[in-house]
């Protein structure tokens, strides 16, 4: 730094100058605009927010569905004024001592009698369905995560668990009304 003369560094500082001035004068002169992309639009917006709205409203009317009971048969009334005539009837031979009912009585509350029981069985048979049903969909949802079951793969298996039910409950019905072994066996 001893020799350093004002010429060099004077050279060089115009140089510096001229090369800035040249620069920002190509840069000013092809000036690149810059577009932002724009949002979604309103309606685009709109439209998904109905669409997220009819999705909840839709699943709560599915679990609304899924926790509703199954629909009972009920055997519609029938005209009763007859039936009627022939209880008083009845009750007034018992009033007389006459122990006897008359068979059109007894034939009518047999009838009754076994519908109502029809009924009830057809009740608990639905019930004991649905209590099956409930506890295989539980079943396959524990063990699917263990399992790594997909979605078709556990509504293959649940068809197939309901099928093997059938099968033993059908199994079961024929050995209660006598069926042999061997014809079991073949089945």
């Amino acid at each position: 730094m001893k020799d350093l003369s004002i010429g060099p560094l004077l050279l060089v500082i115009v140089l510096g100058s001229g090369s800035a001035a040249v620069t920002s004068s190509l840069l000013s002169e092809d000036r690149v605009e810059v577009v932002s992309e724009a949002g979604p639009s309103t309606d685009l917006v709109a439209q998904l927010d109905a669409l997220r709205a009819e999705n909840t409203k839709l699943s709560e009317r599915i679990s609304d569905l899924e926790l509703r009971p199954m629909p009972t048969e009920r055997i519609s009334a029938i005209d009763t004024s007859e039936f009627e005539d022939e209880v008083r009837a009845w009750m007034e031979s018992i009033e007389e001592g006459d122990g006897s009912t008359p068979v059109a009585l007894q034939v009518k509350v047999e009838e009754a009698l076994t519908s109502i029981r029809e009924q009830e069985q057809f009740h608990k048979q639905q019930i004991k369905l649905q209590r099956r049903d409930e506890f295989i969909n539980s079943t396959i949802a524990k063990i699917a995560p263990d399992l790594g079951l997909t979605q078709y793969q556990m509504d293959e298996m649940n068809r197939s668990w309901i099928a093997k039910s059938e099968a033993d409950a059908e199994l079961g019905r024929l050995w209660n009304e006598g069926i042999d072994r061997e014809n079991i066996g073949e089945l």
